[in-house]
């Protein structure tokens, strides 16, 4: 049995917005994690995994193709073997984005072969606090109070990387792989010795198993067995932060974690605040409306201009002293490519990897002159970016927001003035409450005035 105080898990996040969030359902157990934004030499990650009960690996590869995604994946595959853990999570949005060109789970199963030999296969993207249930292998999403099968979901079925076009997660993963999966569902999820049965077939026979979820009770039932059968088989499982939720509360009940301070689920009140967003969801687009009916100041950043790097230069010095000039007079601020019209950026197209490097320099800049202690980035892909080129090392998690599931990170930037210290908020496109940004600023114990 794994003792308290020895790593017990690891995961790689396809996006960073999704790693934090794994981190923190992790974290919100007490579990001791630390989350790695640029990769670690091995003697780090071997000297880490003595004293963290998980380590994660931020990454982007759910915006990557070809021969980007594999040096991407084998860049922390590499190093996470390494740590020979039998229980490894490749973290997966919770709406399953994926394509066979882009962020391709196929692509990813190979790697993970190489890296980590044959292993169990389990995938489960049930979510049942986030709103994200699968039923008979179909994959379903809330969305403005209701519930939409992916393929109808009025942002996902439009997503401009990865449109979901499929919600039987058998066919979609087809798409992708030649690797056989078998579906778990909910009537065999609820029947503990009738799902060990079926998984150990499954798994025996060399397909993958996706399994069921519409409560907690059963991403709590499908983590206990996975827990109970990787002490003896290893593990590689697509999932989402569901799963990383429940182990740490399995891990605690275990009596498998070592004592620690009490778990911070209040997020205090700043004065000010910026949000960089790159997202063009639709619930994104709410929360910027809701910010904007408060009063906040709203900069856009016109994608349609940035041609070349010289062209970025010039839009993030702009956007930023704006941003400054609002936040100066002491207006929180938005700088935003979309607010949620259509399911494209407003403006055009641009780069991921050139959105998240703009809104890098933008963050820098405001702090140099403005001392902000938090910035939220909201956009999976374009913040994954940010985050990843900001100069920080890592991160853990400083508040677990039990109200909109958005929790507050401090970045560990040694000798960076700049980004040291700096509190950060990581949100996807889809995740928070309308009031989301205003609750950012004033805080989860306090009112959510502006």
């Amino acid at each position: 049995m794994t003792s308290a105080g020895r790593l017990k898990a690891v995961f790689y996040g396809d996006d960073f917005t999704g790693s934090s969030e794994n981190l923190a359902q992790f974290h919100r157990s007490g579990v001791k994690g630390k989350l790695y934004l640029a990769r670690p030499s091995v003697d780090k990650a071997v000297a880490d995994s003595r004293s963290y009960d998980v380590l994660g690996f931020a990454g982007t590869a759910r915006a990557l193709s070809g021969a980007e995604l594999d040096e991407e994946l084998d860049s922390a595959f590499s190093i996470i073997s390494t740590l020979s853990s039998p229980f490894v999570q490749y973290k997966i949005c919770s709406t399953f984005d994926s394509s066979p060109t882009v962020g391709s789970f196929g692509a990813v199963l190979a790697r993970a072969e190489v890296h980590f030999g044959k292993r169990d296969v389990p995938v489960l993207a049930a979510t049942p606090d986030f709103g994200r249930y699968t039923c008979f292998g179909n994959h379903f999403a809330r969305f403005a109070g209701g519930v939409e099968r992916l393929d109808r979901h009025p942002s996902m079925s439009r997503h401009p990387r990865t449109p979901m076009h499929e919600a039987d997660l058998r066919m979609h993963l087809a798409t992708q792989t030649t690797k056989e999966f078998d579906n778990v569902a909910l009537p065999t999820v609820r029947n503990r010795s009738a799902m060990e049965e079926r998984v150990s077939a499954s798994f025996q026979g060399g397909a993958g198993v996706i399994f069921d979820g519409l409560e907690n009770a059963d991403i709590a039932a499908i983590v206990d067995l996975l827990w109970t059968r990787s002490l003896k088989q290893p593990i590689f499982a697509l999932a989402a932060q569901g799963l990383a939720q429940q182990l740490g509360i399995l891990w605690a009940r275990l009596g498998l974690l070592s004592p620690t301070k009490t778990v911070k689920t209040e997020i205090t009140r700043v004065e000010n605040l910026l949000v960089l967003s790159g997202s063009c969801a639709l619930q994104t687009g709410r929360q910027i409306a809701a910010a904007e009916a408060a009063g906040w100041k709203l900069v856009h950043l016109d994608v349609s201009k940035i041609e070349s790097d010289e062209h970025a230069a010039v839009v993030a010095r702009d956007a930023a002293l704006k941003a400054i000039e609002g936040l100066d007079r002491g207006r929180p601020t938005i700088i935003y490519t979309a607010r949620g019209e259509s399911g494209r950026v407003a403006g055009g197209d641009v780069p991921a990897e050139r959105l998240g490097a703009i809104y890098c320099e933008i963050a820098r800049a405001v702090r140099r002159v403005i001392s902000l202690p938090r910035i939220v980035f909201s956009g999976g892909d374009s913040s994954s970016y940010a985050v990843r080129t900001i100069g920080a090392e890592a991160l853990e998690i400083a508040v677990f927001d039990e109200v909109q599931n958005c929790h507050v990170c401090r970045l560990d930037a040694p000798g960076d003035a700049d980004i040291d210290g700096l509190e950060v908020m990581l949100k996807g496109g889809q995740v928070g409450a309308d009031d989301f940004f205003l609750r950012a600023k004033a805080g989860t114990a306090g009112s959510v005035a502006a």
